[in-house]
């Protein structure tokens, strides 16, 4: 396997680690869709694998992989942000 798609795989892993809450979010409206409930523990990690993929992919392939970086970051500091405003003052 060549670098270039070594690169492409760990970037792509990347995404879907970083987007992978929003999809499942979005699934939750669809009524009968099992629901799946996981720790923000459990998100943490998944963001943190999603954050390292990302920085392996930029290290190997080109640098545009390095914007993949910003996905966990944003996703995280999002759903902080959410949860901040519901919580009630």
């Amino acid at each position: 396997m060549n670098s270039k798609a070594s690169a492409n795989a760990f970037g792509y892993a990347s995404l879907i680690c970083s987007l992978s809450f929003w999809v499942l979010l979005a699934l939750r409206l669809i009524p009968g869709f099992p629901r799946i409930d996981f720790s923000f523990n459990y998100w943490l990690a998944i963001w943190t694998v999603g954050l390292v993929l990302a920085f392996v992919a930029a290290a190997l392939g080109s640098g545009r992989w390095a914007w993949a970086v910003l996905l966990p970051l944003g996703s995280f500091f999002l759903v902080i942000v959410l949860v901040h405003l519901r919580e009630p003052h």
